[in-house]
C-alpha cells in the first residue's frame, strides 16, 4: 500500500507521473474546492488504512470565485475534519495563477497568514506555494491555468521536501528542486527517468 496520498485539485494532476506508485498516490479532483475535498477526505483515507502521511492541496479555485470570509471557514472545517485522522498531516496551500492580478494575490497573502496560524495551533503542516509561483509564467502550460512539467516538478520537490524533513522552509526556486530531489531516498530522481 502506499505510505503518501496526495489528494487535490488539478494542480497535483501530473505528480503521479513523478511519483512511486508503491510509495505514493496521488487523487486529482479538477475544479473541486475546499469544502468539496472536506467531504472527501475521510473516506478516501478509511479506504487505505496504512497511509503514514496526507497531503491535501486545494484552494486555487475558492480563490478564484469565492470571498476571503468564505474560503477561511471553508479552510477552517477542513482542517478539522484533517485532524480527526491519525497519520502526518499536511495542507498544501493555492497555487496563484500567472493570470491573477494583485487584488487576487492580495487576498491569497492573507490567507496563507491565517492557515500558518491554523496549521501551527493543530497537527497539521502549512506548506506555502505562494511565492514559489507567484509571476513564475514559465512554470505554467499554455493559457496559465495549469503547471507544466517543471512547475510540477517543483511541486513534488516542495511537497516531499516537508513530508521527509518536516521543515518549515519551503523550496523556493526550481534551481532548489533537483538538489532535493537528488538527494533524497526513496524519492530521488535519477536522470530524470527515475520515478519519486
Amino acid at each position: 500500500m502506499p505510505e503518501v496520498l496526495i489528494v487535490g485539485d488539478e494542480a497535483v494532476n501530473g505528480i503521479c507521473h513523478v511519483c512511486n506508485p508503491k510509495k505514493t498516490r496521488v487523487i486529482s479532483f479538477p475544479g473541486d474546492t475546499v469544502s468539496d475535498l472536506t467531504r472527501k477526505v475521510l473516506s478516501l483515507t478509511a479506504d487505505q488504512p496504512d497511509i503514514e502521511s496526507l497531503v491535501v492541496h486545494v484552494g486555487a479555485n475558492d480563490v478564484a470565485k469565492q470571498k476571503s470570509e468564505i474560503l477561511k471557514k471553508d479552510f477552517n472545517i477542513l482542517l478539522n475534519t484533517m485532524g480527526k485522522l491519525k497519520m502526518k498531516l499536511f495542507l498544501s496551500g493555492p497555487i496563484p495563477s500567472p493570470q491573477w492580478g494583485d487584488e487576487k494575490h492580495s487576498r491569497l497573502d492573507m490567507i496563507n497568514k491565517r492557515l500558518i496560524k491554523s496549521c501551527s495551533a493543530s497537527s497539521v503542516t502549512f506548506i506555502d506555494n505562494l511565492w514559489i509561483y507567484w509571476q513564475r509564467f514559465h512554470l505554467f502550460g499554455r493559457g496559465g491555468r495549469n503547471l507544466n512539467k517543471h512547475g510540477i516538478k517543483l511541486l513534488t520537490a516542495n511537497l516531499f521536501h516537508f513530508i521527509n524533513k518536516d521543515s518549515n522552509v519551503n523550496i523556493a526556486s526550481e534551481e532548489q528542486a533537483p538538489g532535493f530531489l537528488t538527494r533524497k531516498k526513496p524519492f530521488s530522481l535519477i536522470r530524470q527517468k527515475q520515478l519519486i
